[in-house]
C-alpha cells in the first residue's frame, strides 16, 4: 500500500477517487513497474484474505454466480459508457433505458451490478412467468437437484441466522410458506420445541420435505403437518403466529407477488406476522430513518459494493430464471402496502434481510 500511495505522489495529484470523472492520472503517465507490482500485491492479498477468511463454499459460490462479464459485454455492446460521456451530471434509467434499447427493469439490474465493481456510479433511483417451475414439475432430476442444493446456499448465505436473530422463544406456530425440502424446519425446532409447523408447499415437493423430516427425534416430528397446495390457488392455515417466506417473492413477478401476500393476508390473525427473508437492494432514495438498510462507511460504496456483490448476482439469476429480481425496501414495502400490509422490522442479517410485516 505505502509502495503504491509513494508512487501516486509523483504525479502530483495523490490518488483520485473512486467517483472521479476527469481524467486520471495513468492515462497521461506509464504506469511504474513498481506501482504494477504493488497493486498486484495488493489485488492478491485481498482476495486471498477474503478465500482465507470466507468458508471455501462462499468462495466457490462468488466464483460460479460472476456474471460481471457479461454484465459488461452487454454495456459495452450497447455503447452505454458513450451515452452516460454524452451528458453532464448522469442521465436517469429511462432515459438510459430509451437511447440504448434495453428494457428499463433488466437495464437496471445490469447498471448496478456494473456500478458495485466501480464501472459506473449510481447517482439517483430515479410476460411469461413461472417457465422454470412447470419445467421442473416434469424434469424431477432437476427438481431434486435445486431441492438437494438448498441446505448448502443456506450455508454460505447465512439464512439459517434468523434462527438466532429472531425471538422464536414467543412463537407457538409457524407456515413455512413454499418451505422446500424443510431445511429452515429442522434446524428451527431443534432449537425451538414448543413451535408446530405446517410446511406447505407443491405435492412433489412435499414428498422430499417428508423423508428428510427423519432427521428429527419422533416427538418433534409430531410438530409437523404438511399441507400440499399451490399459494396461487389454494388457502393457506388460518390465524398462524408467522408465515415464513425466504428466498420466494424474488422468483416472480410484481403482480404474482402480489397475489401471494393478498392471499397470506386474507388468513392472518390480528397477531399474525409475515417474515420476508430475502436479499434487498439497496436503495439511497426516500428512506425512512427507521426503516433503512445497512450501509458502508465512507469512502465504501454505500451497499458495501464487492462486499455485497452476491445480492447482484443474485438479481441477474433471478431475470435470467424467472424474468424476476431482487427488490429494494421501498418496492417491497409498496407492493406490501398495496396487499394491505405494513412494515413493521427489518433485521440485517449481513448478506440477506427479514422484513417483518403485520395487517395494516
Amino acid at each position: 500500500m505505502t509502495e503504491a500511495l509513494d508512487e501516486y505522489g509523483k504525479y502530483g495529484d495523490g490518488v483520485p477517487s473512486v467517483y472521479e470523472t476527469n481524467t486520471h492520472p495513468l492515462d497521461e503517465h506509464k504506469m511504474s513497474l513498481r506501482l504494477k507490482k504493488a497493486i498486484r500485491n495488493l489485488e492478491g492479498a485481498c482476495d486471498q484474505l477474503c478465500a482465507t477468511l470466507a468458508p471455501p463454499l462462499h468462495t466457490i459460490v462468488n466464483r460460479a454466480q460472476d456474471y460481471y462479464w457479461s454484465c459488461l459485454r452487454v454495456a459495452a455492446q450497447n455503447k452505454i459508457a458513450d451515452l452516460l460521456d454524452n451528458t453532464t451530471g448522469g442521465m436517469n434509467l429511462e432515459s438510459l433505458a430509451h437511447e440504448s434499447g434495453i428494457e428499463p427493469s433488466k437495464l437496471r439490474i445490469l447498471m448496478r451490478t456494473l456500478a458495485a465493481r466501480h464501472c459506473f456510479q449510481e447517482v439517483k433511483d430515479t410476460g411469461f412467468h413461472g417457465t422454470v417451475y412447470d419445467w421442473m414439475k416434469v424434469n424431477g432430476d432437476r427438481r431434486a437437484v435445486m431441492s438437494s442444493s438448498m441446505p448448502s446456499m443456506n450455508s454460505v448465505m447465512g439464512t439459517l441466522s434468523i434462527i438466532e436473530g429472531y425471538p422464536w422463544e414467543k412463537i407457538s406456530t409457524v407456515c413455512d410458506v413454499g418451505c422446500g425440502n424443510g431445511s429452515f424446519v429442522w434446524s428451527l425446532l431443534q432449537k425451538f420445541p414448543q413451535i408446530h409447523v405446517t410446511l406447505f408447499d407443491l405435492h412433489e415437493t412435499l414428498e422430499a420435505a417428508k423423508q428428510a423430516a427423519g432427521c428429527l427425534a419422533q416427538e418433534l416430528q409430531s410438530h409437523l403437518h404438511f399441507q400440499p397446495g399451490d399459494f396461487f390457488k389454494d388457502s393457506l392455515p388460518k390465524s398462524v403466529d408467522i408465515y415464513y417466506l425466504r428466498n420466494i417473492i424474488h422468483n416472480w413477478p410484481d403482480k404474482d407477488v402480489l397475489t401471494i401476500l393478498a392471499s397470506i393476508k386474507n388468513v392472518m390473525g390480528p397477531q399474525s406476522r409475515i417474515l420476508i427473508h430475502d436479499y434487498t437492494m439497496h436503495s439511497f432514495q426516500n428512506q425512512s430513518p427507521h426503516h433503512s438498510l445497512d450501509q458502508a462507511p465512507w469512502p465504501m460504496l454505500p451497499d458495501f459494493g464487492n462486499g455485497s456483490m452476491r445480492l447482484h448476482y443474485q438479481d441477474l439469476t433471478m431475470l435470467f430464471m424467472y424474468n424476476s429480481k431482487e427488490r429494494t425496501l421501498e418496492e417491497v414495502k409498496n407492493l406490501s402496502q398495496n396487499a394491505g400490509l405494513k412494515l413493521e422490522q427489518i433485521r440485517d442479517l449481513g448478506e440477506t434481510t427479514v422484513l417483518e410485516f403485520g395487517p395494516a
